[in-house]
């Protein structure tokens, strides 16, 4: 149950960065225009909440309403549903377009509420349906161009290198088999009934016709990959009476694609997108109906009957592997960011696909969360949730039972050093230790908002000094690549250009720091709550507000020093704000909820025990004093009055950011609750103290009903 990140995969930043071209919807006159209305059924609306951004910001009204103005109206695939709404278009002369999920969909399924990247929508048919030309075979007729086909190359390599395929979320583990002198067939079973079989022209003969003829191939292995739900029992496949036979294999495991594809060297199939993984790594594929990547030159076919005849006949240009993909992929293929709810491209939906399986890969297992009040567990169950892990809640001291189902327990902050007790204490159970990140909320956690980022730790807190967390060790081991340090550099740039904080507060108006220092040097000292485990874990010396405040002072007795009252307690949700005579004795000037990164850009330097204001003075390279050992202290940046208990190295304030606010926390949206970067989060935030929307609309966009 690791949750160690891996360098590569968080070093091209977030799914949404760059300005990157959006791809073929922006000059396709086959699509609907930008500004559009178009009409949709509820289920449709429901199933696919973001239609709208994936067109490109295009308004989807109920069809329901029937005296709604339109421009179109759109409908799921080939369902009965879809067949009223090509009615509707017709009977009121506008166009129509079919939608169905795309070929990179989701990690997960999509009937467990798995978010999808990609849809597609046709103007003439459906991908699928080989009854009838689709846009898709106009694309391919006409063919690519050049930039298009050298796209395409670097897109099918990502997908290989990254082994992606539709869902995305079945384990990617080495498929045992046993040693073989001949060809090893692996046949694609489907299950009765399914749409992409009838659509391509097929039934349980094409199913049967192929079985008998890989029977027949001289010295072959022959493999069945059997379907899901029919493991399952929830369905019957086309290929369960071949079960028994010797000479057959049948893999019921639920593996990846790419794990079976592997360790065969042919794949059959009568239309399963199968083939079209296969085709990416270039294994030989065998169709026997007429599947959307069939007829094009790229396949052996042995279709037959009626639909089969006729779309062949329709498919006549011989197209290469990346013409085929670029056609596919970027041309017919839309994308969708799920996060910011906005067009993005095939390489960024790439991205946040792979960043969403690491995540999900990440959390293995049944948590059992100890100890959380109720406002934290929706946060928790968001972050800990995935294809293969469940979380559940229990008070201080769980039960056998509870402890008996959990494969590891959860604690919150300064909560995680306090004892188990009662059965817990017998319980040899691994403990994950969670905290709020860095760049938490726009918001107090005191005042219950969610928090946006949060950081998970196996070891220890990364404020507790007197043990090696996972950010130190991260930070004494890691690899910083230039391409993860440019990010880093970039997000810094960022912060500071938003002015991002912990907790972003409303700020009040800022003093003119250098009028009231008139020439003396600003010397910033950072309040903390008395009390804070960072404080009693940092190596403080048992440091409070005033005794540090005195200390600078002797140090710069002839310096402007400004004190930073702590948000918490100015908020009244903690005990410990200083006596106003004695601060007025020490500090110059005393201030509250003032805007950070104007005191920070007025500061000469900056003195703290352990608090974070020491890691925003570094972002913005001001120099910090640290009378503790915070997290950032002891690798070469700060002036440091402890020394480390373990060794460290000098790290450059880029790998420091790196390191910290790239590959250690993990974010969310505030906006919709999926798992995100943290440009993400920084967006949103700016977004929320800058463009202030009402709470109402705020709740219609978390669950797609508003742009």
């Amino acid at each position: 149950m690791s949750f160690a990140r891996s360098l590569p995969l968080q070093a091209t930043g977030p799914a949404n960065a760059g300005a990157a071209a959006i791809g073929a919807a922006e000059q396709a006159n086959w699509l609907p225009p930008q500004g559009a209305e178009l009409l949709a059924f509820l289920p449709t609306r429901l199933r696919f909440p973001l239609i709208g951004p994936a067109l490109g910001a295009i308004a989807i009204r109920s069809a329901e309403m029937a005296w709604n103005r339109a421009d179109g109206v759109v409908g799921w695939g080939e369902k009965p549903l879809a067949r009223l709404g090509k009615g509707l278009a017709a009977m009121r002369g506008i166009p129509y377009w079919s939608l169905e999920d795309g070929f990179l969909r989701s990690v997960g399924l999509g009937k467990a509420g798995a978010p999808p990247v990609s849809m597609v929508a046709d103007d003439l048919g459906i991908y699928f349906n080989a009854a009838r030309p689709s846009r898709l075979e106009e694309l391919l007729q006409w063919g690519a161009d050049k930039p298009d086909l050298a796209r395409a190359r670097t897109l099918r390599a990502m997908i290989v290198e990254h082994r992606l395929t539709k869902y995305n979320h079945f384990p990617d583990r080495p498929v045992a088999l046993p040693a073989t002198h001949g060809r090893r067939i692996l046949l694609i079973d489907q299950v009765v009934g399914d749409h992409s079989v009838r659509g391509a022209g097929a039934g349980e003969h094409a199913f049967r016709h192929m079985a008998n003829e890989a029977c027949a191939v001289p010295g072959a292995t022959v493999l069945v990959k059997s379907h899901p739900d029919s493991v399952a029992g929830y369905a019957r496949g086309y290929l369960s009476h071949l079960a028994g036979r010797p000479n057959i294999r049948f893999i019921d495991e639920n593996v990846s694609p790419h794990a079976l594809l592997d360790v065969v060297d042919e794949v059959w199939t009568v239309s399963s997108q199968f083939g079209f993984d296969a085709l990416l790594r270039s294994i030989p594929v065998t169709t026997f109906g007429v599947p959307f990547y069939a007829g094009w030159g790229l396949t052996r076919d042995w279709a037959d009957g009626p639909v089969a005849n006729a779309a062949l006949n329709r498919r006549t240009h011989r197209v290469s592997l990346d013409a085929f993909v670029a056609a596919t992929l970027l041309q017919y293929a839309l994308y969708v960011d799920p996060v910011t709810k906005r067009q993005t491209t095939a390489e960024k939906a790439i991205d946040r696909l792979v960043a969403w399986r690491h995540h999900a890969l990440e959390r293995r297992g049944n948590y059992l969360c100890v100890g959380f009040s109720r406002h934290k567990r929706p946060t928790i169950r968001r972050l800990l949730q995935g294809p293969w892990s469940s979380v559940s809640f229990c008070g201080e001291v769980p039960t056998k039972k509870q402890l008996a189902q959990a494969d590891c327990l959860v604690r919150w902050g300064q909560n995680a050093d306090a004892p188990h007790r009662g059965n817990a204490l017998s319980a040899p159970l691994p403990v994950l230790y969670i905290e709020d990140g860095f760049i938490r909320s726009a918001g107090l956690g005191a005042n219950l908002t969610p928090a946006s980022s949060l950081c998970i730790d196996r070891e220890a807190l990364y404020y507790d000094a007197t043990r090696e967390s996972d950010l130190e060790r991260l930070l004494r081991t890691a690899s910083f690549d230039p391409l993860l340090l440019a990010r880093a550099a970039r997000l810094r740039q960022r912060i500071i250009q938003c002015g991002i904080s912990k907790y972003n507060l409303d700020a009040t108006p800022s003093p003119d720091y250098r009028t009231l220092a008139a020439g003396r040097r600003i010397v910033t000292v950072a309040g903390q709550v008395p009390d804070d485990a960072s404080l009693r874990l940092g190596l403080t010396g048992g440091i409070s507000n005033l005794p540090l405040l005195q200390m600078v002072r002797t140090r710069r007795p002839d310096a402007f020093v400004v004190y930073k009252e702590h948000p918490d307690l100015l908020a009244g949700k903690r005990q410990g704000l200083c006596d106003a005579a004695a601060l007025g004795k020490l500090a110059d000037l005393v201030v509250g909820n003032v805007a950070l990164d104007t005191l920070l850009d007025a500061s000469d330097e900056v003195h703290v025990a352990t608090s974070q204001l020491g890691f925003e003075a570094l972002i913005r390279q001001r120099p910090v004093w640290c009378y503790g050992l915070p997290f950032y202290a002891g690798w070469g940046l700060t002036h440091d009055a402890v020394p480390p208990l373990r060794p460290r190295r000098t790290l450059p304030l880029d790998a420091l950011m790196a390191g910290v606010l790239i590959l250690y926390p993990r974010y969310l949206s505030g906006n919709t609750g999926l798992p995100c970067e943290v440009e993400d989060v920084i967006d949103e935030i700016h977004a929320t103290r800058h463009n202030k929307t009402g709470l109402l609309r705020r709740s219609l966009r978390r669950i797609g009903w508003a742009r």
